[in-house]
């Protein structure tokens, strides 16, 4: 355990880097992102009347710059100001400082360009045939890219384990629902889930899909770093329950922040792997990688009275329900056939990314709890302090 809290020592976030000049530099970013964007759409624009959307459009040249603003801001904002301000992330070994930037700037530039297309395709739908002359697209490509830059900074800079995992729960549902948008195999989902990410879905769908589930799994590994930070900052605060003192067994459960980082990490790699090896490549590969996502998650559900004791009943007791909530959908699929194997593992999704969701938002709780200013007085006597003061 000395080795995590030498990693992640429980401080205060730095005031070297304010609010004001996070700020201040995602509007210098947003400007010169804007100008690249604006100099890229005269060059690519030239002579012609682009479209909103198809290729070379405004829509593509925009998905092009924003992604290289937003991977650039990103990695900036990463470098600069993110390590300032959480300085227990230039103590961790540099290939795992590495794996969080990496994870942090391919979300925001596959993120970006997932918007940006979407966003001018259906302004092409609404604005049927509607041509722009260079100016016009130019300034289009501009505004994009400085709003791409502006928030990527932004979001890159202020990230933590709660905000990062609505970023990946997001991110993982918007980019599987485009590919099943995606999919020229239109039955894709009477045989499997995975099946979007074989070419028989289509090259859109299978792109989509796979680089999905690694991005996912990058950011989810930069997730198990925030959070471990803050399981760290719990468990130095940890106290057996007076009651159970007694009790040698008891005295001896504590919080495991490194077990916990290592089934995340676990089902992280798994999900990588999921996306590297489809299924009609090869069948036991990508089944295995699945098997270990499932383990490593089975076992952080069923140990979560041992792994985080200190947390809430209701909280185990949550635990415990999804586990039996998957072995439900596995009896509706198998014993009783009541949907596919889609359904199943669609099923099985919602409940662990619910499960988790709880688990960053209790853990977030307790953590503002441990940290908040505590007084012994009750709250009439400190009223009566603050009248007569």
């Amino acid at each position: 355990m000395y080795y995590v809290h030498s990693q992640y020592p429980d401080v205060i976030l730095s005031k070297r880097v304010t609010e004001l000049d996070i700020e201040r530099r995602a509007l210098w970013a947003g400007l010169f992102c804007s100008l690249f964007g604006l100099i890229v759409g005269f060059i690519v624009f030239a002579g012609t009347r682009p479209a909103l959307f198809g290729s070379l459009s405004v829509g593509a040249v925009s998905a092009v710059t924003g992604a290289v603003s937003a991977g650039t801001s990103s990695a900036y904002a990463f470098r600069t100001m993110l390590r300032a301000r959480e300085p227990w992330l230039k103590r961790i070994p540099k290939w795992r400082q590495v794996v969080v930037a990496l994870g942090l700037v391919l979300v925001h530039v596959a993120s970006t360009v997932m918007i940006l297309l979407v966003v001018f395709h259906l302004f092409q739908q609404a604005f049927y045939g509607l041509h722009l002359d260079v100016l016009a697209g130019s300034l289009a490509v501009a505004a994009a890219t400085g709003i791409a830059a502006y928030l990527s900074l932004e979001a890159t800079a202020r990230i933590n384990a709660e905000t990062l995992s609505v970023v990946l729960g997001i991110f993982m549902a918007a980019g599987v629902l485009i590919s099943m948008l995606l999919a020229e195999d239109q039955g894709w989902w009477k045989s499997m889930f995975s099946s979007l990410g074989t070419t028989q879905a289509g090259m859109g769908s299978f792109w989509t899909f796979n680089l999905t589930l690694v991005i996912s799994g990058l950011v989810l590994a930069a997730f198990a770093e925030f959070l471990t930070r803050d399981l760290v900052r719990l468990s130095q605060t940890y106290r057996c329950r007076p009651s159970l003192e007694r009790y040698k067994l008891a005295r001896m459960v504590r919080p495991r922040p490194r077990i916990v980082r290592w089934c995340l990490l676990l089902v992280a790699v798994a999900i990588i792997g999921i996306g590297m090896v489809p299924y009609n490549l090869s069948i036991e590969g990508h089944s295995a990688f699945v098997q270990l996502a499932s383990i490593s998650m089975i076992i952080l559900l069923l140990g979560t009275v041992v792994l985080l004791p200190g947390y809430p009943a209701v909280f185990h007791l949550l635990s415990y329900t999804a586990v039996g909530a998957i072995w439900v959908a596995f009896l509706l699929w198998t014993e009783w056939s009541y949907y596919n194997l889609t359904g199943f593992e669609l099923s099985v999704v919602a409940i662990l990314f619910s499960w988790i969701s709880v688990f960053i938002r209790t853990t977030s709780a307790m953590t503002q709890d441990r940290l908040a200013p505590r007084t012994t007085h009750s709250p009439s006597e400190v009223a009566k302090k603050t009248k007569s003061s």
